[in-house]
């Protein structure tokens, strides 16, 4: 099984993103190959829920809080979340830990709330340009998961997914190397065969990678030994690239 997941962001309006939406349904997905989950903004996720239900997509978030409920303005409860049909949740994107200073206690308990809620949350990891030139980015990956994952009791079906975008990576057009992502994947579940029960490590952990992936990679990366599936940014709001993706998708 492979995932796609995709992360608009806010590319684009809400009527754009709904409009999309409904393109994008009438799209080929082997749901025995894959799963994917369209993650818009907040403004149109709702609305995006309804068109996608009954349909082989899924509905994600790109963020949520760290408690249902109370007076905590301008967040989003991840029980509203799944109340309206929302599936998977971005948490501890590299945006907003740079842009907002979203700390790793933070993810963590956004991981947990997540979790608490029936959502599968997709924990965001990656190292600058600089830690990777300085060597540490394995120590940096492994530290980040460390602290998400204090706590975090995955049980029955749950699933975790992880995505590995290196943030010097993101947006750029310069996507990691296969063998650079195959090298990190490999770092990645070590640690997690390390933090979790073993049968959870195996059958509950999935491994993404994310960072400047296109309809002219995508290939690549979902045949590389270790990766699970990919995180799509850009090239997700662009339609022909990103029917592109799932026909390759659909045919790996």
């Amino acid at each position: 099984m492979k995932y796609i997941i995709a992360n608009w962001k806010i590319k684009l309006a809400p009527v754009e993103e709904i409009r999309l939406a409904k393109k994008i349904i009438e799209l080929a997905v082997d749901q025995g190959k894959v799963k994917v989950s369209i993650n818009p903004s907040f403004l149109s996720l709702w609305s995006i829920a309804q068109i996608l239900e009954n349909t082989p997509f899924y509905v994600g978030a790109q963020n949520c809080f760290w408690v249902d409920n109370g007076a905590y303005t301008g967040e989003i409860s991840p029980e509203h979340l799944k109340s309206v049909g929302c599936h998977y949740v971005l948490i501890g994107h590299s945006e907003r830990r740079s842009n907002l200073g979203e700390s790793s206690t933070m993810i963590n308990k956004k991981i947990r709330c997540a979790i608490d809620n029936g959502l599968v949350p997709i924990l965001c990891v990656g190292e600058n340009d600089d830690e990777r030139r300085s060597g540490s980015k394995d120590h940096i990956i492994r530290r980040e998961i460390e602290m998400a994952l204090q706590n975090v009791n995955i049980v029955g079906t749950q699933k975790l997914l992880i995505a590995y975008e290196p943030i010097w990576a993101i947006g750029t057009g310069q996507p990691a190397t296969v063998q650079e992502s195959v090298y990190m994947h490999k770092v990645i579940r070590q640690t997690l065969v390390d933090l979790l029960p073993d049968e959870t490590a195996k059958n509950n952990a999935f491994i993404l990678y994310g960072g400047s992936v296109d309809s002219a990679n995508v290939s690549d990366f979902l045949r590389a030994e270790s990766v699970d599936g990919v995180l799509v940014g850009t090239a997700s709001v662009d339609y022909k690239q990103f029917a592109k993706i799932l026909e390759i998708a659909n045919n790996i």
